[in-house]
């Protein structure tokens, strides 16, 4: 059973989600482009999410919803046996008969 990796666009995070930095809208900022991390915390500011982000440079800088882009970071398993498949009875027949099983 493998993995899939998929790289989510400025997806919500949280506590303990890996992120890559895409773009951070401050010019002297240590994280650059490309660089991993490790979301710490999530708090909201003035009405925009704020994500306090352990980056792999060292550096502590948070992510703000709205201004700075990222990438998060999905691994899922190739087969999703955990999946809870629920359904009517009709729904499933007009499946079947949609497929020609």
């Amino acid at each position: 059973m493998g993995k899939n990796i998929k790289y989510v666009k400025n997806a919500p995070l949280k506590v303990g989600d890996t992120v890559i930095c895409m773009h951070m809208d401050d010019k002297f900022s240590p994280v650059h482009a490309g660089t991993p991390g490790t979301v710490t915390d999530v708090k909201e500011v003035y009405g925009d999410k704020l994500y306090s982000v352990k980056w792999k440079t060292g550096s502590t800088l948070s992510l703000i919803d709205g201004v700075d882009m990222w990438k998060k970071v999905v691994i899922e398993d190739d087969i999703n046996e955990n999946i809870l498949f629920i359904t009517t009875k009709e729904s499933l027949l007009k499946e079947i008969k949609r497929k020609k099983y």
